[in-house]
């Protein structure tokens, strides 16, 4: 079986689905990888780092051609009929579980289940670390109290995903009664708003938006290094979360991820949920 895995959207988003593309080779499925550098956020990730070849222009050419086919019904009854047994598209989890393998199969999703993370941990860290300015920054000990929070704005405004300050405040309150010598750093891309809300002066340092992607991949491993994590509702600080060094963290998250939206991620047991307003 082959498949081509679409990698597209920001750090978080490429790294489900550099996971997603691990299980399915786990799986016995041939996979390249097509990285889709106009919905890349600016910061594609190469497929070295994980250890896949980028999918050729005759593999995503083939892979079009056979989509257009099977949605046009272009030719005869029986070179249709033929087409649609020897290739799928699959977007989301729900579909994947339900469609039949193929010969040729496209995955072109976000693949967000923690479980793709957690099952195929060893391997993003080692690939992560083939990343030189990570591997290089990677060698700070976990600092106990120090807690992470992430703000994620920008693209939220306006559609209503953004999370309300009072998601933050009660997360902090709750980080202040559990944790000993709690303090925490701030992540976002929006720095005016952050620095508005009075809550986050509290905080003993604020890091903006990355213009390149060197000072982001120094970022991430700084968020490596937190013991706990006030996730906002965004795979770029779920991430760290997953794959942080810290042995027993305090993660909060929003309930639910996404007000519109019922999309389940199987958040871990343990992580406490915090009403989405």
């Amino acid at each position: 079986m082959k498949a081509i895995v679409e990698i597209k959207g920001g750090f978080g988003n490429q790294i489900f689905q550099y996971s997603f593309a691990n299980h399915l080779k786990t799986q016995g499925y041939s996979v390249t990888v097509n990285i889709n550098k106009s919905n890349a956020q600016r910061f594609p990730l190469s497929s070295n780092y994980f250890g896949f070849q980028e999918s050729s222009k005759f593999e995503v050419g083939l892979y079009k051609f056979f989509y257009y086919v099977s949605q046009k019904n272009m030719f005869n009854n029986s070179i249709n009929k033929l087409i649609k047994k020897v290739f799928t598209k699959v977007y989301n989890l729900e579909s994947f579980s339900s469609k039949k393998k193929r010969y040729f199969n496209h995955f072109d999703g976000y693949w967000q289940n923690v479980d793709f993370i957690k099952n195929h941990e060893d391997y993003l860290i080692e690939s992560l670390m083939n990343v030189k300015v990570i591997k290089d920054n990677m060698k700070h000990k976990i600092q106990p109290g120090k807690t992470l929070v992430h703000v994620r704005r920008d693209d939220y405004v306006g559609v209503g995903e953004e999370l309300n300050i009072k998601f933050y405040e009660e997360a902090i309150r709750c980080c202040k009664k559990r944790i000993k010598d709690f303090s925490f750093e701030v992540f976002t891309d929006d720095i005016a708003w952050v620095s508005e809300q009075d809550i986050f002066n509290q905080a003993t340092a604020i890091h903006g938006p990355k213009d390149n992607i060197d000072d982001l991949f120094i970022d991430i491993t700084k968020m490596f290094n937190f013991e706990n994590f006030i996730v906002g509702n965004s795979t770029f600080s779920l991430i760290p979360a997953l794959l942080t060094k810290s042995k027993s963290p305090l993660v909060i998250v929003a309930d639910p991820w996404m007000k519109n939206s019922k999309q389940d991620l199987n958040f871990e047991k343990s992580w406490i949920k915090i009403k989405n307003y």
